[in-house]
């Protein structure tokens, strides 16, 4: 299995799918079914320091980190530096039901990094923390999605979405490097 071949065709698809954040959130379900899998990417406009001035929300013990994260990586050599247009590529994730039956959904959660009111939800809670909707975009991989299934067939098998989807999220970091706002 060819990873990245395989890695290289989903960042192509990824950054075709490109949507401001305000055109995210009103298109929706036009741009991802609920019962979607995925992996995703979260862009913005502001640079290290802006994000560092975010808000602290209290009690959210699922919140990512962002100043932490940001004083201390700025520096370092391999954060993600994918840029289009004004935006850069800070976070990365996979979305999902495992089993289609249950969960979120690939939009479900790329919505739950907006806006996230559960406190076990690992979650950037960007809405949360005083930043503009304006400032922000997401890409996203749909495996469901028919025009896919071409990039993926060498995964295609039996529980495939569990089986890769985590792996792949590693792998693009490490193909295309860490975005400075994932934890691990």
């Amino acid at each position: 299995m060819n990873f990245k071949e395989i890695l290289q065709k989903i960042e192509v698809k990824q950054q075709q799918s490109f949507y401001p954040l305000p055109e995210f959130r009103e298109r929706g379900t036009k741009l991802l079914p609920v019962k979607s899998r995925g992996l995703y990417w979260l862009w913005t406009k502001l640079d290290f320091s802006e994000l560092g001035n975010c808000l602290d929300t209290d009690g959210h013990k699922g919140e990512v980190p962002i100043r932490k994260l940001i004083e201390a990586r700025k520096d370092l050599s391999f954060i993600c530096n994918i840029r289009k247009d004004d935006f850069r590529i800070v976070y990365n994730g996979i979305g999902g039901y495992k089993i289609r039956t249950s969960g979120y959904g690939l939009r479900g959660r790329i919505l739950q990094e907006l806006n996230a009111k559960n406190v076990r939800t690992g979650s950037l809670n960007l809405m949360n923390r005083g930043f503009k909707p304006e400032d922000w975009a997401v890409s996203f991989f749909d495996f469901d999605a028919p025009e896919n299934h071409e990039i993926i067939k060498e995964l295609r098998e039996e529980g495939f979405y569990t089986k890769y989807a985590a792996d792949l999220e590693m792998l693009w970091r490490l193909e295309y490097g860490h975005p400075i706002l994932c934890r691990h």
